[in-house]
């Protein structure tokens, strides 16, 4: 049986048109067939192999570049220089203060007047000797200057220390 499918009356078989609403009629549509689906083929497939995993250590050898060149500027060239010059005064005025401090040991306050006399020159010379000579080389100068003007300094600071000691005994001592 038929029906419209607009209206849903009930037709004849052999209706082209609805008689109810004029809607034509479909031709009836067969049921389709169902053709059976072949299951797809499954092939087996071989388990890959056990592998034994292969270590290949990664090396990179290092990378050595030339050290980055400092230029150092005339200034702080001058400064070396300075810090020698001073630092080379202070160790020159606290020996020669340590000769007259021992040669005046058996005077009695004369030791101790040379002491303070040398001393008071060769104290700041030697600090700011090596202060100067300390700071150029921060600087970058890495000439000789520097390194002799610091070592001189510290050895002026020494002798100073040494020569106030004998001072300092030669004035107890009177």
């Amino acid at each position: 049986m038929l029906f419209c499918s607009q209206c849903g009356t009930q037709l004849e078989e052999s209706a082209k048109f609805c008689s109810k609403c004029g809607t034509p009629v479909a031709a009836p549509v067969e049921a389709p067939v169902e053709t059976p689906v072949a299951a797809p083929v499954e092939t087996p497939v071989a388990a890959p192999a056990p592998t034994t995993p292969v270590y290949t250590p990664v090396y990179s050898a290092p990378v050595y570049s030339a050290p980055a060149t400092v230029e150092v500027s005339g200034s702080t060239k001058a400064q070396g220089f300075i810090g020698m010059g001073l630092a080379i005064g202070g160790l020159f005025f606290a020996v020669l203060g340590l000769i007259y401090t021992l040669a005046g040991l058996d005077y009695d306050a004369v030791g101790f007047g040379m002491s303070i006399g040398f001393g008071i020159f060769s104290m700041p010379l030697s600090i700011v000797g090596r202060i100067l000579s300390r700071k150029s080389m921060d600087c970058g100068n890495t000439s000789g200057v520097c390194r002799a003007g610091s070592g001189l300094g510290l050895a002026g600071f020494i002798v100073s220390c040494v020569m106030f000691a004998f001072g300092f005994i030669s004035l107890l001592a009177s």
